[in-house]
């Protein structure tokens, strides 16, 4: 495992990521609208203004097709009707759900089940979901109930063709955890057959560093502390053809009586986490899979999370409280 930072006497602000150098002269940078945050993207290449057109344009409709396919926001997504859907025979879904769910199922094994997509019943519960108005704290009953139609037992996955099946018919998922980094890597791949070869793509916080930034060297990429000036990075990492994910305890949360609580949920509990990590980033070539082990890393929490970073070989970044 390379641990990049053990503990930081701050909590992280994120997108805690910061791209550096967005302003080189000769770049081209595109932005807009997604998944309900933001994507951009930096072109290194020499490109023409028709062209950066086009590119965008591309950008667009694969991510607004995404969307309608894997949102758990969108109430008319593919995802969504499956969720409403209580039959328990193999439904037909398309290939980016059977994906997301796949990739999930591989980090939820290789890391004790930390991550579980069915969780989406707790989520609600939460009040973490668009369902609910707001956020608010259950009673351990209705914990009791919700955790009873999650878990990985309940979903059968296939990938060709591609479908899902339920074997309880009030099993839902939520694909989020990996959702924005699956995003990503279609991105990169399209943008590659396009003929870019070196641009900063970043999807809601999610970076992705293809070749080599104007100047000629790896694309800068900042950490930033929340006591800190905007736009000054707590340490800049140089990245070149890899991808940074980020999960936070700090992005969406709530207070209820003078305690905090996160919007990340332990599987195994159905409720926040508590301990003092706050941030973990995972550097590595896949940004679905750096999405989905961020997430999982800070459920497990500092000691158990950096356990199975090391035996999965994954680059960290981990930021504690004091």
């Amino acid at each position: 495992m390379n641990t990049l930072f053990n503990s930081l006497a701050c909590l992280p602000v994120l997108g805690c990521i910061l791209i550096a150098g967005c302003s080189q002269e000769g770049s081209q940078l595109l932005h807009g609208n997604t998944m309900g945050t933001t994507w951009s993207l930096q072109i290194a290449d020499p490109v023409s203004g028709a062209t950066s057109s086009e590119i965008e344009a591309l950008i667009r409709d694969e991510l607004h097709s995404l969307e309608k396919e894997i949102s758990h926001w969108d109430e008319k997504s593919d995802l969504s009707r499956w969720n409403r859907n209580t039959s328990t025979e193999w439904q037909t879904v398309p290939a980016s759900v059977a994906e997301t769910v796949d990739l999930a199922r591989r980090i939820a094994e290789e890391t004790g089940g930390a991550l579980d997509v069915t969780i989406a019943p707790l989520v609600a519960l939460w009040g973490f979901s668009r369902t609910q108005h707001s956020a608010q704290v259950p009673a351990d009953k209705e914990i009791r109930e919700a955790l009873s139609q999650t878990g990985w037992d309940k979903l059968a996955i296939e990938i060709q063709p591609p479908s899902l099946k339920k074997t309880q018919s009030g099993v839902q998922i939520n694909v989020a955890s990996v959702a924005e980094g699956y995003a990503m890597d279609a991105l990169l791949t399209m943008l590659k057959a396009q003929g870019l070869k070196n641009f900063l793509l970043e999807i809601g916080g999610e970076v992705a560093a293809a070749g080599y930034s104007r100047e000629g060297g790896p694309w800068q990429v900042g950490i930033q502390a929340p006591d800190g000036a905007r736009g000054e990075p707590l340490e800049t990492i140089p990245l070149t053809n890899t991808c940074i994910a980020t999960s936070g305890s700090y992005r969406h949360r709530f207070e209820k009586d003078g305690r905090t609580y996160s919007h990340l949920l332990d599987p195994h509990t159905g409720r926040p986490i508590e301990h003092k990590l706050v941030s973990v980033s995972v550097i590595h070539p896949s940004c679905a899979l750096a999405d989905g082990y961020a997430t999982a890393l800070m459920v497990l929490g500092p000691v158990k999370g950096r356990q199975v970073a090391e035996r999965l070989g994954l680059r960290v970044i981990w930021l504690e409280e004091p």
